[in-house]
């Protein structure tokens, strides 16, 4: 899969930029990583992504160079002057509902049941 910092800019308008190339690749590679650990059927009690990978993969990215910059705006004023920030220090799930692309990512995982082991002798 052949995603690139420019597919994940394409998401926002303003395009995170006050981050450099080299933290978007780096943040673009940890989602990569990520979706095939974390975000993976191999990982038990772990709700497998079910749809489109690149997709996840794109709102991911895009959900950590969110955070990179500071965290999702929760109100903004028209002229730039003043800006809010929801900077939640949550629990794993929580984590994804931090930002708006981070919602897309979950949408995804909740779309389909959760994978469990249970070993019985």
């Amino acid at each position: 899969m052949a995603i690139t910092v420019s597919d994940v800019e394409a998401l926002e308008s303003k395009g995170w930029q006050s981050l450099d190339a080299t933290t978007k690749q780096d943040l673009l590679d940890d989602a990569k990583a990520e979706r095939n650990t974390l975000y993976s059927g191999r990982v038990a009690r772990t709700p497998v992504l079910d749809g489109d990978e690149a997709v996840f993969i794109k709102n991911l990215t895009a959900h950590k160079w969110e955070l990179a910059e500071g965290g999702e705006a929760q109100s903004e004023s028209q002229t730039g002057g003043n800006t809010s920030y929801n900077l939640a220090n949550a629990e794993p799930r929580e984590y994804l509902t931090e930002t708006r692309f981070g919602r897309t990512c979950l949408e995804h995982l909740d779309q389909r049941q959760g994978i469990g082991i249970v070993r019985s002798y």
